[in-house]
């Protein structure tokens, strides 16, 4: 082999190996990353990017406090601030199959200008159960095909506290017309509002305290 053969074969290991220790390998590690996070969440899919916290009663004031874990590791949180009547607030969220919930919330007075009662939960979610709600949701309906509505959807009556699943189809705007046979479970029950339909994944009741319970957002507040 000739010398300059030879000096353009050192020239090329050379600017390979510098490529590869400034360029290559974060090249490779990025779509490496990209793969992984792909095959996770095949396995572990976003279900709601859209999260509401609100109460059943137009009238009930509440200031909530929630987080919701799911089976993936991540959550959302799911407690807004002052918030009445049903969705509530919304605010955009990414969130899995939810595994797990802890809760608090404070129940305003007439003049909104105190909170009378205080509840707090502190509960797992049967995800088992609730994917399967969510998987009947996501294939329930016959024509509305909108998936990026789904909404994770916390509301609280008094003591009582729920976890709703919906894919927001109103029947005055969208055809919430369903399959046959789409719910053979009898998962899929009428929104608190009346209008569109939900899963329930969560419902439980919490602690009652006419005090703020020590430790949450609403001791050092009020």
């Amino acid at each position: 082999m000739s010398n300059n053969k030879k000096a353009v074969l050192m020239l090329s290991a050379v600017f390979l190996y510098i490529f590869w220790e400034f360029i290559g390998q974060h090249i490779f590690s990025y779509y490496y990353s990209l793969h992984k996070r792909d095959q996770f969440l095949e396995k572990y899919p976003t279900v709601a990017t859209i999260g509401n916290s609100g109460g059943f009663s137009d009238t009930d004031f509440y200031g909530v406090d929630a987080y919701v874990k799911d089976t993936r590791g991540g959550g959302a949180d799911l407690g807004y601030g002052a918030v009445a009547g049903y969705p509530g607030a919304s605010a955009s969220i990414g969130i899995g199959v939810p595994k797990h919930i802890k809760a608090e919330w404070g129940l305003a007075n007439k003049d909104k200008t105190k909170y009378d009662y205080f509840y707090r939960i502190d509960a797992d979610i049967d995800s088992e159960l609730a994917k399967k709600k969510i998987d009947t949701m996501q294939s329930y309906y016959k024509n509305y095909k909108n998936e990026h509505w789904g909404t994770m959807q916390l509301t609280v009556n008094r003591k009582k506290i729920y976890l709703f699943f919906t894919l927001a189809c109103l029947s005055k705007l969208d055809d919430c017309s369903p399959k046959d046979n789409a719910d053979p479970n009898g998962y899929i029950v009428p929104a608190p509002s009346g209008s569109g339909q939900v899963v329930v994944l969560f419902e439980g009741e919490g602690e009652v305290s006419s005090t703020p319970f020590k430790g949450t957002s609403f001791d050092r507040k009020y």
